[in-house]
């Protein structure tokens, strides 16, 4: 019989910015080592946990990065099962369109609002 494994792998990354609410959020690079949350369509390196905390202050602040195997993300609209899927403006899964980068593929189909399953596979869909 065999026992579930869902590895997920997890990296720190400092950041000036308050992202104490934007767990499950898809982050990109932003200057010398700082992230912010991804934009529509944007090349995500991963995913928060829901471990954020507010770098804005004075002091930097390291926070965990999703960036491999099974990660969660929150999700901005529908994820079909098997798509591939990217980040929307708010820094949330939608099903990927053309010209955007992929983050990874849906595990289930997710509902707007859901914090869904996801293989992270980046990618890029192109235009056909």
């Amino acid at each position: 019989m065999s026992t579930p494994s869902n590895p997920t792998l997890i990296i720190t990354r400092q950041t000036n910015a308050d992202l104490s609410s934007s767990e499950w959020l898809l982050v990109k690079p932003n200057g010398d080592d700082d992230l912010d949350l991804a934009g529509a369509g944007d090349l995500a390196i991963g995913a928060l946990t829901n471990d954020v905390a507010d770098g804005s202050g004075t002091q930097t602040v390291y926070v965990p990065v999703q960036v491999g195997g099974m990660i969660k993300v929150a999700c901005g609209g529908t994820c079909t099962a098997g798509a591939l899927a990217a980040s929307d403006s708010a820094g949330k899964a939608v099903n990927a369109g053309d010209g955007d980068y992929a983050f990874g593929v849906a595990l289930e189909t997710h509902a707007s609002g859901d914090v869904g399953s996801f293989l992270w596979a980046p990618s890029y869909l192109e235009t056909t």
